[in-house]
């Protein structure tokens, strides 16, 4: 899917494209997710460094997205990592004309006085109908 062949030649998009698009679906949540890689760290700032806290792979099937975040502590898991979900699923169509196979979310740690980690993890099937 990062790579689309039409009547008008081939497209291709950076990973960098859904990379934008997940930091705005975390932007949008008002500082109540923040990215945090697998490991439940906050996200490396340096520029030109690769972070960890999305991966996306491209297969046959379609396009997986993964999705690391932390969450303040009060804040509802289900409505923020739904949000993040349906914004990144929602965009990705409008960009890209196709939606993700899956998009997972992958709540690593909430954070309150201090750090807690936690592992729980959400997913969005692109095939999956609105109800």
């Amino acid at each position: 899917m990062l790579e689309i062949n039409n009547e008008y030649g081939d497209i291709r998009f950076s990973k960098n494209v859904i990379i934008k698009i997940v930091e705005d679906a975390v932007e949008r949540t008002e500082g109540r997710a923040v990215l945090m890689n697998y490991k439940g760290r906050y996200r490396n700032l340096m520029p030109g460094v690769d972070t960890d806290e999305v991966t996306v792979h491209d297969g046959e099937d379609g396009m997986s997205i993964e999705i690391y975040v932390a969450l303040r502590f009060g804040s509802s898991i289900s409505d923020v990592c739904g949000g993040i979900m349906e914004y990144v699923s929602d965009r990705v169509e409008k960009v890209m004309g196709e939606r993700p196979r899956l998009v997972r979310v992958v709540l690593t740690a909430v954070i309150s006085k201090d750090i807690a980690s936690r592992h729980m993890v959400f997913e969005k099937y692109g095939n999956e109908s609105e109800g």
